[in-house]
């Protein structure tokens, strides 16, 4: 199993009253999900408030989770920032921290290109050097990457993954096959939103009783 495959818990980054990381705290959660048995740990993701805490906030996150993970369980760190300099300064420290992976949203306030989007990735993903998921997340960011631009990307060095939204027509399969016929064979595709996990279940469960 590769480190963008299986199942990935984000935990959600405690903070106090004045939006100070709580790094004990943080640490509980980590316990539970290395218990659990996830595949992986999505710090600093959308569930982790990442886009809300300062630079040195989150860097107090990367190094309290990995000395929590401490090699148990692999470490995938959001790195998304308003500006490419931070990108990949907080790429790096990942690295230098000890995470094993990143994740990667094209955060802007104004509206972004598919050139600067691929000019960002292609900064950060050289500046971290470690593998990078594509987390493509319209719903927050407001930018869509088209499939054009994912297969561009996915000839990036170290650009391994992409993070996709829930597909709107629930056409997962078609959308999978479209995705796996335009980047390398060994790149992965995932999906995120909680939500939509029951329906998926549901679904499966009356195609195994019709059959």
């Amino acid at each position: 199993m590769t480190l963008f495959t299986g199942l990935s818990a984000f935990p959600l980054t405690p903070t106090d009253d004045e939006g100070q990381p709580k790094p004990e705290l943080l640490q509980h959660f980590l316990e539970q999900i290395v218990t659990a048995g996830a595949d992986s740990i999505g710090l600093l993701g959308s569930t982790g408030g990442y886009a809300y805490l300062t630079p040195e906030a989150r860097k107090r996150t990367l190094r309290a989770a990995v000395e929590c993970a401490a090699g148990r369980t692999p470490l995938i760190v959001g790195v998304g920032a308003l500006t490419t300099d931070l990108a990949e300064d907080l790429a790096r420290d990942a690295r230098e921290a000890g995470a094993d992976g990143l994740l990667l949203a094209p955060m802007s306030y104004q509206p972004l290109t598919d050139e600067e989007v691929f000019r960002h990735f292609e900064a950060v993903a050289a500046a971290g050097g470690l593998p990078l998921c594509i987390y493509n997340n319209p719903g927050t960011t407001k930018f869509t990457f088209s499939p054009d631009l994912i297969a561009r990307l996915a000839e990036l060095p170290n650009v391994i993954a992409v993070k996709m939204p829930l597909a709107a027509d629930g056409d997962y399969a078609g959308e999978m096959r479209r995705l796996r016929a335009m980047t390398p064979e060994d790149f992965d595709i995932g999906y995120s939103g909680d939500w939509g996990a029951l329906r998926t279940a549901v679904r499966k469960s009356a195609a195994v009783a019709a059959g």
